[in-house]
C-alpha cells in the first residue's frame, strides 16, 4: 500500500502532485468534456485462506430475533495475515491495493504504484465462486450507456443496486447519468448516486453538496435517495479537516432534503487516522479495500459496505465494474418504512472479540432474557458473527466460541475488538527447544504462507518474544534467533519451554575429532573457560551429548577415553567422525614400514588385512589418518598405482622428507656397473651430480638408502675420503662385502 514513510512512493506523490496543481485549477474552470475514469492500485501481500472453515449462522437455543438472522448462512471465518515487529503491529493494509486518483477533471499519472501483475490485468468474472458478495456495482462515465439488457443481465447474478457518479466539484457533470439511471430503474435496480469530492475547507463542502443537489434535483431523483460523498483523491488526502468538512457536505444535503448521507473512504484513509468514521457513522461508511486473490471471506462487516474489486465482468455485459458487499442494505434494498424491533436489523459482522470488562449481563434475547455473566468468560476470545445496534444507543454482539457454541448478546462496550482470529499480542519472552519434527512453520496467522517446517529447524533453540492465544483454541508462538531475525509464528505444540538459552540437553553419542585451534572449551554456559582447543587439538572425544544454544551454535559435551569430562565445545571446532577412530584428517606425507610382525587394519573392528612383513620397508603415501579415542593415531596407506594397504599405527612408520620415503641407514659397500645412471644431488631428479658413465667399476659406501615411493631403492654413496657422491638407483650397483674400517 502507499504509505508517507516509504520514500519512493512518496517521491513520486510529491513530484506529481505539485505538477497537478495548475492543472487541477484550470480544469475546475474551464473543463467540461468527459474524460474516461481510470484506477490506480497499490503493491501489499496477498492474502489467501489457508483454513477452510465455514460456519453455521443459525444460532442454537437462542430465540428468533429477526427474519435476517435465521437463516442458514455460511461465513468464512475471517483470518487476517499479522506482520510481526515488536509491538505486534497489525499491518491489514497490506492485504489490499486502492482505488486512487479516479477524477474525471483531472487526467493524470497516479501516484499510488500498480498493484500487482494479476491484480492489475485479471478481470473478474461474477460467475467465479470462491469470491465475496455481490449485492451492488457502481458506475461513471468510464461505463458509457448501459441498455436495460445489460442491467438486467447483471440483476440476474444477484446485483440489486447501482451508485451512480452524478458530479464532481462544482464544475463536472457525468454525461451518461441520467440514462444509466432510467436504464437502471427500468431492470429493476435500487439507484444511488455518487459525487467525486474536492472540497478542503467547510465552506467548499457546502458548495460541492450544493452542485452535487442541484443535479440529483435536475434528474428528479427523490429526496429518499442515499447521496455518497466520494472522498479519495490522493491530492487532498493528508490536508486535514476531513471528518469536519465531510460533516459539513452532509449537513448541506440534509437542510438541502437529503436524508440518507453516506461517505465513501479508501480503507489506507481510515488507517493513516485521515478521518474519524466512528464520528462519521461507520455503518455511513462505504470503505474500499481490494484484496489481491478475493474469496468469500466478507471483510471490514463493521462499515456499511465493502467496495472489494474493480475488475468485475458479466457474460455480455461490455466493460468492468467496481463491485460491492452491502452489509445494512443501504445500496440494494428499498427504502420501505417498516417499524424496526428495538435492537433494529441484524448485521453480519465476523470480527473476534476479547472479553475485557467483568459484571456485565450476557443475554438470551431482547426481552433480556438474563444468560450469565461476562465474569465466567473474562479474557476469552470470541467470534462476533453479528451484531445489533440496539435503540438505547449500545451495540450488542452475538457471541460463538471456536466449537460454534452460542454465548448470547453482549453489549459492545465489555469486549475488546481484535485485530483478528489469533487475538492479541502477548509478550513472552521464553526459550523454546523445537520437539516436534512434523509441524508447519507460519509466515502469518491467517496460515495462507508457510516460512518453513520443523524438520529443518529440530531441536534448534530460539526465544519466544510473543505468542497469541488464537480462536482456534491453540497457542502460537513468534519465534526469533539469537540475532534477532524472526523465524515465524509455530504452534507451541511443536516446541517446549526452557529455562535458559543454551537449549536442552540432547543425547549424543558420536565422535568427534578436534580439528581447529584456538576455540575454548567451556565449563558452563556463563563462558567459564576450562581450556582451549589448542591443548586437545586433533584428539577424539565421544560428544555424550549436545546443546542447540540460542546463538545458533551446536556445543558438544565431550568426554575421553578415560571418561573424563572436557567440557563443552561448539561444534564448528570439531569433525565428526564414523566411530572410535573419530574424524579423517587429510595428511599426503610418505612414511616407510619400519617394523616387523606387526598387522595393518582392514577397518577400526581391528580385522587383519596383512602382516608388516609383506610389506616391510615399502614406502607409502598416507592420504589421511585417524586420532583414536585411545590415543593413538592410525594413517591409511596407499601405493603408487593408488591401491589401498590398510590402516596402520603410527608406531610402524617412519616419515621421510618426500616420496623418497624415510631413510634408512645401510653400511654396505656396492660397485657401479651399469652406465648412464645419473647420481643425483635430490630428489627432486633435476640434478646430476655425477654420472656412472664416469664411476664404473668404481666401490663406494652406501652409508643409507630410501625406499622410494616410485619402487625403486636409492643409495646414499660415500666416496673413500668420506664425499658424499649422490643418490643412486640401486639398479646400476651390485652389493660388495662392508668396507673395513
Amino acid at each position: 500500500m502507499f504509505r508517507k514513510k516509504r520514500s519512493h512512493f512518496l517521491l513520486a506523490t510529491l513530484v506529481l502532485g505539485s505538477l497537478s496543481v495548475s492543472m487541477t485549477v484550470l480544469a475546475e474552470t474551464t473543463q467540461t468534456s468527459e474524460v474516461k475514469e481510470t484506477s490506480s492500485t497499490i503493491v501489499g501481500d496477498t492474502v489467501e485462506n489457508d483454513l477452510d472453515v465455514t460456519t453455521d449462522l443459525e444460532e442454537k437455543n437462542q430465540p428468533v430475533i429477526s427474519e435476517v438472522e435465521t437463516k442458514d448462512t455460511e461465513v468464512s471465518i475471517d483470518l487476517e495475515e499479522v506482520s510481526e515487529s515488536e509491538e505486534a503491529v497489525l499491518e491489514e493494509e497490506e492485504e489490499f491495493y486502492y482505488p486512487s486518483n479516479r477524477s474525471d477533471l483531472e487526467p493524470s499519472f497516479r501516484t499510488f504504484a500498480a498493484p500487482r501483475a494479476k491484480a492489475k490485468n485479471d478481470n473478474l468474472s461474477i460467475k467465479d465462486k470462491n469470491k465475496p458478495r455481490a449485492d451492488f456495482i457502481d458506475v461513471s462515465s468510464h461505463n458509457f450507456d448501459i441498455s436495460v439488457e445489460e442491467y438486467k443481465i447483471i440483476r440476474s447474478y444477484g446485483v440489486k443496486g447501482v451508485a451512480v457518479k452524478l458530479t464532481e466539484a462544482t464544475s463536472y457533470r457525468n454525461p451518461y447519468a441520467k440514462k444509466q439511471i432510467a436504464n437502471a430503474k427500468a431492470a429493476g435496480l435500487i439507484v444511488s448516486t455518487y459525487h467525486y469530492s474536492w472540497f478542503k475547507n467547510a465552506a467548499q463542502a457546502k458548495a460541492e453538496a450544493q452542485y452535487f443537489a442541484q443535479m440529483a434535483n435536475e434528474l428528479g431523483l427523490p429526496k429518499s435517495t442515499l447521496m455518497i460523498n466520494d472522498l479519495e483523491d490522493n491530492d487532498i488526502k493528508y490536508r486535514e479537516g476531513h471528518t469536519e468538512n465531510a460533516k459539513a457536505f452532509e449537513s448541506e444535503l440534509n437542510r438541502l432534503g437529503y436524508s440518507r448521507v453516506n461517505h465513501y473512504l479508501g480503507l489506507h484513509w481510515i488507517r493513516e487516522n485521515r478521518i474519524d468514521t466512528n464520528k462519521l457513522g461507520n455503518e455511513k461508511v462505504w470503505v474500499a479495500a481490494y484484496p489481491f486473490t478475493p474469496t468469500s471471506q466478507q471483510q471490514h462487516t463493521q462499515y456499511g459496505a465493502w467496495q472489494w474489486s474493480s475488475k468485475m465482468t458479466f457474460p455480455g455485459v461490455h466493460g468492468v465494474f467496481d463491485i460491492s458487499s452491502d452489509y445494512y442494505g443501504s445500496y440494494s434494498e428499498q427504502t420501505v418504512s417498516k417499524p424496526l424491533p428495538p435492537q433494529g436489523n441484524y448485521i453480519s459482522d465476523g470480527r473476534y472479540v476479547e472479553i475485557t470488562k467483568k459484571n456485565y449481563s450476557r443475554w438470551s434475547s431482547f426481552d433480556w432474557d438474563f444468560r450469565g455473566k461476562t465474569d465466567e468468560i473474562y479474557g476469552k476470545t470470541f467470534q462476533a458473527r453479528g451484531r445489533y445496534q440496539h435503540l438505547n444507543g449500545s451495540t450488542y454482539f452475538s457471541l460463538y466460541d471456536n466449537k460454534g457454541t452460542w454465548y448470547g448478546y453482549l453489549n459492545a462496550d465489555a469486549t475488546t475488538v481484535l485485530n483478528g482470529p489469533q487475538g492479541k499480542y502477548i509478550s513472552d519472552g521464553r526459550y523454546v527447544s523445537i520437539s516436534k519434527d512434523n509441524y508447519t512453520i507460519w509466515s502469518n496467522l491467517n496460515f495462507s504462507s508457510k516460512k518453513g517446517m520443523t524438520k529443518d529447524v529440530y531441536q534448534k533453540t530460539y526465544q519466544a518474544k510473543g505468542r497469541y492465544e488464537h480462536f482456534n483454541g491453540s497457542t502460537y508462538y513468534s519465534l526469533y534467533d539469537g540475532k534477532g531475525t524472526w523465524i515465524g509464528y509455530l504452534n507451541d505444540g511443536g516446541a517446549k519451554t526452557i529455562p535458559n538459552r543454551s537449549g536442552v540437553y540432547i543425547s549424543d553419542g558420536r565422535h568427534v575429532t578436534i580439528t581447529k585451534k584456538n576455540y575454548n572449551t567451556w565449563q558452563n554456559f556463563s563462558w567459564k573457560v576450562r581450556e582451549n582447543s589448542s591443548e586437545v587439538y586433533e584428539k577424539t572425544f565421544v560428544a555424550k551429548g549436545r546443546y542447540e544454544h540460542l546463538n545458533g551454535s551446536t556445543y558438544l559435551s565431550l568426554y575421553d577415553e578415560k571418561d573424563t569430562w572436557h567440557g563443552y565445545i561448539n561444534i564448528s571446532a570439531t569433525k565428526v567422525g564414523d566411530g572410535a577412530q573419530g574424524a579423517y584428517i587429510s595428511d599426503g606425507r610418505y612414511a616407510t614400514i619400519n617394523q616387523k610382525d606387526e598387522i595393518l587394519f582392514n577397518d577400526f573392528n581391528w580385522k587383519e588385512r596383512k602382516s608388516t612383513n609383506e610389506v616391510y620397508e615399502k614406502t607409502f603415501n598416507t592420504r589421511g589418518r585417524y586420532q583414536h579415542m585411545n590415543g593413538k593415531t592410525y594413517y591409511s596407506l596407499y601405493d603408487s598405482n593408488g591401491k589401498w594397504h590398510g590402516y596402520a599405527e603410527s608406531s610402524l612408520l617412519k616419515f621421510g622428507n618426500g616420496r623418497q620415503g624415510a631413510y634408512i641407514s645401510d653400511g654396505r659397500t656396492v660397485k657401479i656397473t651399469k652406465k648412464n645412471y645419473s647420481v643425483w644431488s635430490n630428489f627432486g631428479f633435476k640434478t646430476e651430480k655425477h654420472n656412472t658413465t664416469n664411476l664404473l667399476n668404481q666401490t663406494f659406501e652406501a652409508k643409507g638408502r630410501y625406499e622410494h615411493f616410485n619402487g625403486s631403492t636409492y643409495l646414499s654413496l660415500f666416496n673413500d675420503k668420506d664425499e658424499w657422491m649422490g643418490y643412486l638407483n640401486a639398479n646400476a650397483a651390485v652389493f660388495e662385502e662392508v668396507i673395513e674400517k
